[in-house]
């Protein structure tokens, strides 16, 4: 199957929408404060998409469901682009999509978090998002690894732990998994 670079590269603009949609459904659940720039970037980037969407798919207990239908929607729009119109390969890539595509987001804000604490830890509001977002999935695992020194090891378990379910999706899945995000 040849992919031509036109549907690589909206491809790509699709899956970084998709990562922001996550955002916008993962900042209010992190309780990260409205005001935050992070916060502000990514409610103004998507509340002209998200807005008319609202109608149909209001906030669930502090959950966007807009997001979360608009990213399997465009996920789904991506097997327009590899694969022609086909509703069960819709269906399973918006799925597929978005389940990855979580994933991803946690993924980099891990990457992020961790780089930005090498750096900065001082009066920040990006690494307190940062702080905010990763936390609540990093506590458990403190709670069973102790840091060894200044060494935290809770980010590297969360991303070998992603790293898995990666290649676990794409043993079942293969091109679909790829495609996905």
């Amino acid at each position: 199957m040849e992919i031509s670079q036109t549907a690589l590269f909206l491809g790509s603009i699709i899956d970084l929408y998709c990562l922001v949609l996550i955002l916008r459904v993962w900042l209010p659940l992190a309780n990260v404060d409205y005001y935050n720039p992070i916060s502000q970037f990514t409610l103004k980037f998507t509340q002209p998409v998200i807005a008319p969407l609202r109608k149909v798919f209001p906030v669930v207990k502090k959950v966007e469901t807009a997001a979360l239908f608009l990213v399997f929607l465009l996920c789904g729009l991506k097997s327009v682009l590899f694969g022609g119109l086909n509703l069960s390969f819709f269906l399973l890539l918006g799925i597929l999509g978005l389940i990855k595509n979580i994933g991803v987001a946690i993924f980099y804000v891990l990457i992020a978090s961790a780089i930005l604490s090498w750096f900065n830890r001082g009066n920040n509001p990006a690494f307190y998002a940062l702080y905010q977002l990763t936390e609540p999935l990093l506590k458990p695992i403190k709670r069973i690894l102790p840091t060894i020194g200044v060494i935290d090891f809770s980010p590297m378990v969360i991303a070998i732990i992603l790293l898995f379910l990666n290649n676990l999706f794409y043993d079942y899945f293969k091109l679909l998994w790829a495609i996905a995000a």
